[in-house]
This record gives structure tokens, sequence and C-alpha cells, in this order.
């Protein structure tokens, strides 16, 4: 950028000519008050600030050539002014300014924009001068007349000119004029993509792709119709939503919000009432729809201490809706519970013991087998199976020592089914990849009416969420390793197990369901299942007629961003957390906005060497793909599988022709990770443990090390063992490691690290900020900057991050609150720190024009133009 055009300052100016007839202004730019968002009173503008025509796409339209200073050129002189396809900055055209003998200064006006009065304005222009130009601001009132400009000096230009100044009182719009003084015959000016910013721009969704499902179960509704009911997940911004699908023709036909709650991972009709159950996320609560009410129920949470999710609905023969949860261990959730519910009494409390055991925190599913009259769950993410009693004062048995040593060296008991004297248990690693079983107990009571099991099958491969209910002696389910997905049959009486090719179902179904379709098509029994992009299977037991397809009428909804990046196409790339998609976002044009329904959950995003790269949950993955040619229609290429039980790669890094990469632990397990892919032979390097029963969530590098801030938190809900965080430095030559203590005693996460341009590495950690040498490993500073912002009970990987930014300045994001230091500076004087923004969500990234955009809203991002802002 041309330093010689910043920070220009409007000043009055007499009145133009009325030749300067600007009176039809842009489409209104409106803005919303800040509560948590800019400081001193700043306005958070509503959407960008759009040029008419910014890059001559459209020839000259929108634009009027000027003698460059708002009055009509020269006669003869307009011809002076054309547009070509030879060079451009933007698009495929740009306008052109050619030296005229007999014409002197020209120039180029853009229509009017919008603006709020009293705010500071950037405008970005890219100009390529053989001879002088000038980009100016010309503040118009109501009616059109200029009522004061910026006019920074003239200068020969070669690139992205700046120019910024506050708009005056009595000012309603801008228009930009880009002025060219004259030059020798011959002598060209080109002039391209012309972009506006306010201060701060609160841009759309940045996410938005059909819904996505993680729970699924079939009923019946209002009419009698065979349906599907399924949970679109949602956002903070946009709630989840129940989808009701009719099974035969494969077509939504109700939608119901959840107000409130982002998603669900159990839903499930009451067998007696009719009522539709849901248990959601992110307001953790038990809701309840009559089918074809226009609007749900939220009944409230179930009365479990610090309970943070719903899940794993059934019912028992008396009616009662049996449920499990999950609460945060270091808030106080005290371990795996069973809870009940009565639709008249409300809820009842815990089912059972409580808590069931203190190692574990997830129950994700319940399954009330009626034979035993019992209730069944399991727990993860330590292993443990029980059968509990229905009714007050129930007593639970404990069956975990039924399960295999090789189960039971896996995290998970997490998905079941019951019925007919059986149950059906889903456990493993729960990744689908052949390293789960589905074990079936066939469960009685003796004469004193005590609760008997006995294993009667244990079913190697068997995928996402286990089988269906016995239905003629006979369960369900799909396998891994079958590129079909087929559905499968075993006989529970002769222990059989049959492929059926004639049912390539090519889904992980969220369930399935036996049904009874009201059509002579499908007579009898089908077996039905919907997968979480909501296509449909079914296979009819009596005539082997099979269906796949997909549902239509699938909502489309806004996901949260869970992380954003500056990619080398110039473009904002953000990732959507939980069911995954990318946004592009092209800086200071809204109408440049695109979503792909392709890209799992990135973790943490990275540009590097021209290609962006992404740590994916739940595998443990490093995805990367080309931004120039990532149009969706692929799903972006896995460069490495970290393995080492990881699954969480928040820190990403890149030297040379090797990214680094840094991790969180798999559940289940205790140590995360750091290692490397090399670029240049694909070969992954993965150490474990290499800090200890510690995760690895920020890395940069300087003077040959790389520098690694660990945190004591990992696997997302495990304990911490360890009581305080290190810094981890790896010799990029030799590949040797220390861990250096951390000075700031009681620090439990060193949340991000960045490099300045002289090398100093600097660490945020807990509201400190922290410099060190990296040739003698001396502490610089050491100073604590925010002493009122401290985390909670548990540390996200994704807590803070600092990125450098092209003017040398270092700018953060830590726990929403967006800030800056000059490193440099804050070697001698200590850091001066400066707030930019409050009550953002996690991440920070950076375009070629030094802007800044945090997620916000969860949905949205937040453009910030710093130098306008202080």
């Amino acid at each position: 950028m041309n330093a010689g055009a910043r920070t220009h300052r409007a000043r009055t100016l007499r009145l133009l000519a009325g030749s300067f007839a600007l009176t039809a202004l842009a489409a209104t730019t409106a803005f919303v008050p800040a509560v948590a968002g800019p400081p001193d009173g700043e306005v958070l503008h509503e959407g960008d600030v759009l040029v008419e025509n910014h890059s001559f796409e459209s020839g000259l339209d929108a634009w009027r050539v000027t003698d460059g200073r708002g009055g009509d050129a020269d006669a003869g002189c307009g011809d002076a002014v054309t547009t070509s396809d030879e060079q451009a900055a933007d698009g495929a055209a740009s306008a052109v300014v050619s030296a005229t003998p007999g014409c002197g200064r020209l120039g180029l006006l853009s229509s009017p924009v919008d603006v709020v009065a009293g705010e500071t304005y950037s405008a970005f222009v890219d100009v390529r001068s053989g001879t002088q130009a000038q980009v100016a601001l010309r503040w118009l009132s109501d009616d059109g007349d200029v009522v004061a400009s910026v006019q920074p000096r003239p200068a020969r230009h070669e690139g992205v000119v700046e120019v910024q100044g506050e708009a005056p009182d009595d000012a309603a719009a801008l228009a930009v004029e880009v002025a060219v003084w004259p030059g020798r015959p011959g002598t060209e000016t080109v002039v391209d993509n012309v972009l506006l910013t306010a201060p701060y721009t609160l841009l759309p969704n940045q996410v938005t792709k059909p819904a996505t499902f993680l729970a699924a179960q079939a009923g019946v509704d209002e009419n009698g119709r065979a349906v599907t009911f399924t949970v679109a997940t949602g956002s903070a911004a946009e709630p989840a939503q129940l989808v009701v699908s009719d099974i035969l023709t494969g077509e939504v036909t109700r939608t119901v919000p959840l107000p409130g709650a982002t998603g669900s991972w159990t839903v499930s009709q009451h067998p007696t009432s009719g009522l539709v159950y849901i248990g959601t996320y992110q307001s953790a609560a038990l809701w309840s729809w009559e089918p074809g009410s226009e609007s749900a129920t939220r009944i409230g949470t179930p009365p479990v201490p610090h309970l943070g999710m719903v899940y794993g609905l059934s019912f028992g023969a008396d009616g009662t809706v049996y449920g499990g949860g999950w609460g945060e261990p270091t808030a106080g959730y005290e371990g795996a519970v069973l809870w009940s519910y009565d639709e008249s009494a409300g809820f009842l409390g815990v089912h059972g013991d409580d808590p069931l055991t203190t190692d574990a925190n997830y129950t994700r599913w319940t399954a009330y087998e009626e034979t035993t009259d019992a209730v069944f769950t399991g727990t993860g993410t330590v292993p443990h199976l029980y059968g509990c009693d229905t009714g007050a004062d129930a007593e639970c048995v404990d069956l975990t020592q039924l399960l295999s040593p090789e189960i039971l060296a896996e995290p998970w008991v997490y998905g079941g089914t019951a019925s007919d004297g059986h149950v059906m248990v889903w456990a493993g690693d729960s990744n689908s990849l052949g390293n789960d079983w589905l074990v079936v107990l066939d469960v009685t009571r003796d004469a004193a009416g005590a609760l008997q099991a006995e294993v009667s099958a244990e079913i190697p491969g068997v995928v996402f969420n286990g089988s269906s209910r016995v239905v003629d002696g006979k369960i369900y389910y799909t396998k891994a390793g079958d590129p079909e997905s087929a559905l499968h049959s075993y006989e529970l009486a002769t222990g059989q197990e049959e492929r059926i090719a004639a049912a390539p179902t090519g889904i992980f179904s969220r369930s399935w369901e036996v049904v009874e379709l009201d059509d002579p098509a499908w007579p009898g029994v089908t077996i039905v299942g919907q997968n979480s992009g909501a296509v449909l299977a079914m296979y009819n037991l009596e005539t082997g007629n099979f269906r796949r397809g997909a549902v239509t009428g699938i909502p489309d909804v806004s996901i949260g961003i869970n992380s954003v990046v500056g990619a080398p196409d110039g473009r904002i790339w953000t990732s959507g957390y939980l069911t995954g998609g990318l946004g592009t976002y092209s800086p200071m044009r809204g109408d440049r906005q695109t979503s792909y329904a392709v890209g799992g959950q990135a973790e943490g995003m990275l540009a590097h060497d021209g290609l962006v790269y992404q740590g994916i949950y739940p595998y443990g993955q490093i995805r990367a793909f080309d931004p120039l040619t990532q149009d969706g229609s692929s799903q972006p290429p896995t460069v490495c599988e970290i393995g080492e039980e990881q699954n969480r790669p928040y820190a990403l890094h890149g030297v040379g022709d090797r990214l680094y990469y840094g991790s969180e632990a798999t559940y289940g397990a205790h140590q995360g990770a750091f290692g490397w892919v090399d670029l240049a032979t694909g070969e992954c390097h993965t150490s474990r443990g290499i800090a200890g029963d510690r995760s690895v969530n920020t890395i940069t590098s300087s003077a040959g090390l790389v520098f690694g801030g660990t945190s004591i938190f990992f696997s997302y809900d495990g304990t911490p063992t360890e009581t305080e965080a290190v810094l981890l430095v790896v010799d990029e030559a030799t590949g040797s490691s220390e861990l250096v203590e951390w000075p700031v005693a009681g620090t439990r996460s060193i949340n991000a690290a960045v490099t300045a341009p002289d090398g100093t590495v600097w660490f945020y950690a807990e509201g400190w900020l922290l410099a060190m040498d990296p040739h003698t490993r001396e502490w610089l500073v050491q100073e604590e900057v925010f002493p009122d912002l401290k985390p909670g009970d548990r540390i996200p990987g994704n807590y803070a991050s600092m990125i450098l930014g092209g003017d040398g300045v270092v700018y953060g994001n830590a726990a929403g609150r967006v800030f800056a230091f000059d490193p440099a500076a804050a070697l001698t004087d200590g850091p001066d720190v400066r707030v930019l923004l409050t009550g953002a969500n996690a991440g920070i990234a950076a375009d070629g024009y030094g802007n800044l955009y945090v997620p916000y809203a969860s949905t949205r991002l937040v453009r910030i133009d710093p130098s306008a802002v202080g």
C-alpha cells in the first residue's frame, strides 16, 4: 500500500460546479448498534459498501469521465478513457486513461454509495500509473452536492492505493474519483478494483448448505403417514429444526424450529401418546412436539447438575421417557447418569445410581427391553454397560464384564437397541472404520427377578449406529469395508449372517428402523434408514424391493464458523462447525460469496505454499485444497492421517516443505501429539506424548526452532492429569525436543504463538503476553495485559489465536476480545495493547489489504479496518 495515501482526514471544500450531478444514491447501508462489539460507540455496518461496476466488467457503466476535479471532462477528451481486457487486478477488465494531446487532467468518478456521518471510510484502488495520479473521496449531501473531499498528493502508483477519510456531519454519500495528470502521448494509467470499507463491517452468513442430521427415527405423522423425524443441525444464530419427511414420497412435509437449540443427537416418538420427543444440545433440554403442530414445546433441562447435552431417548412400557446425557467434569458433572420423565408428573430425576460411574461422562443411548422391563445403557469415554430396573428406586446391574478385552480397550459403548429378549450393543472406537463391534446380549430375569445377561454374538465391523431391533428373529445393519454399504442380516437363532446384495444402501444410517408402510408395493415390514445427508434407503423384507434416494425439500441452514483463514487466492475461507462445509468471501465484495457443502470440521486452517491446509476432526486428518480450483465438486484430499490416537489438530504451521501440526488426543486417550508432514514425500511423522499428558494447540517457528504451546486439557472432556502447561521446543534440523518450564505459575494453557518480523517469538497465555529470544531462550517480556480475561474450568484448543499483519503489527483474538500491539515497540516499552472488538467468536484472519476478519454471532464475520479504528 502507498504509505503517503493513508489516513487523510476530510477537509471542507467549496461546492463544485453544478455539472457534478450526483443524485442517485446507492442502496442503503444499514448498521446495527454494537452491544458486544466495537469500542467507543462505534457501529457495525451491515454489509459491504459496494461500488457499482467496481472492476469495469460492464465497461464504464456507473462511472463518469471527469476533469479529475469532479467536473466534466473537456470536450473531445472523454474518448481518452476506455476499458481493456489486456490486464486486470480483478475480473477480466480494467479502465485505461490514455494521455492525449490537448486534454488536461482526466478522471473517473464512481456512482455514489451511502455512508454514515462521522464514520471513517477507506477506499482501495488498484492504480498502475504512467504519470501522476490521485485517488480522492468526495463526500456528498442528500442532494448530491459535494460537501467535502479527501485529496492526497498525486503520485506515481504501481499497486493498491488506500485513501481514508471521515464522513462530515452533513455527508450522506460518498463517491470515489481517480484523477490522472497529463503525461507524454501514449502514456497509460490503468485503474481497477475500486473497493470501500467502513471501520467495522458485519458480513452475512458464511457457510450455508443443505441441513445435516445427527438424529433420525421413523414414526407416523398426524395423518397416519409413515415418516422420518430428523433434526437439522443449526447454529447459535439459526436454531435447529425438526424435519418431518414422508418415507414413501421422500419429501419433506414439515419443519419445526427449536429456538435456542443448535442440534440434536436423539429424536423418538412416544408409542402411546404419539408425541415426538427431542433431546438437544447447546441448550441442553428435552422437547416435545405434537404431530401437526406449528411449534414444539421446550419441556426443560433434566434435573442433573451441569448437564450439557441430552442423549438417547427411549420409552418404558408405562410410557416413562428415559434418557442419557453428558456434562463437563471440570464444571462439577459427577459422571454418567440416566434420567426419566413422565408425561403427567414431569421430570422424575436421576434414574438408578447417581452416577452410574465417575470415570465416564457420556450416556449416549438408552434402550428399553420389554420382556425384562429393563433399561440398558452404555458409557464413554470409558466403556461400561448397565442394565437398570424401571420404576422408583431402580437398581442397576453392571454388565461391563460381558464385553471382550478388545472392546474394553476402546473408549465407547456408543449405541444400542433392544427387543424380544435381546439387547444389541454397538461399541468400539465409534469411527465406523472396522474397529467397532455389535454385541448381542440375551437378557432374562431369574426366579428371584434379578436381571441376567449373556453374550450370544459379537459381530465385528458393524458401523454407526448398530442394528435395527429384532424382526422375525433377525437384526439388520451395515458393515465397514463394504463399498456399497449393503444391508446385512443376522439370524439370532442360528448365528447366520447374510450380506443382502439387493440392498446397496450406500449410507451410514443414523438408525435402522422397522417400519410398516401403507402401500401395496411395500407390504409387511420394511427396513428404513436415513443418513446425515438426508439420503433415505428402504428394503422390503417380503418382496426384496429396494429404493435409495435423497429426500427433497431439505432446508438450507447457516452453519457456525469453526475456523477462518486468508487464502492465497485473496479470499477469506471459513469452515463450518460440526457438520463441516466451506465458505468463501472476496474482500469488500459481499456479492461474491459462495458456500460449498464439502469439507469436514476444521479445527484449524493455514495458508501455505499456495494451498489451504485443514486440521480435521474427528479422524485427526490433515487435508489440503487449492483455493483457485476448489469449487465444491469434491472433498479436499487427505495428505496425512495423524494416527496415534489423535483427533483434533488445532495447530498448523508451515516452514518450507514441512507442515507442522499439533493436536489433542481422541476420546479416552490422554496424550496429545506434535508432528509434521513432509510435503515433498507425503510422509507423516507423529510424536504422541512428546509433552506428556498435554495437547499441542499452537505452533510457530524462529531461528531453526519450532515452538509449541501446550495445554493440560485433552480429548475434549478428559480430566487433566498435569497441572501446568509447558513450552515445547523442537530443533528442525535434528528433531530433538525439550520442554521449557513456563515462567507464569499456574498457567494451564499456552493459547497462541506468533513470530515477529525480528524473529522474536510471542505467546499469549491466559491474559499474559510473553516474548522469547529464540537464540538465547531469554524471556524478554512477561506482562499481564488482560487481568480481567481469565478462561473457565476447561480451556478449548482454539481459545486464542494471533497473526502477524502485513504492517508488522500482531493481531489476536482471545476469547472473543480482538486486540493489536506493535511487537517492536513492546520490546522496549512493554505491550501497548489496543482492543479493537469484543464479543467475537474464535479465530482471526487478514486479507491482502490489511483488514482483519473474525467470526461473529456464530455464522457471520466482522471485518475490521485497523487503520481506521485507532
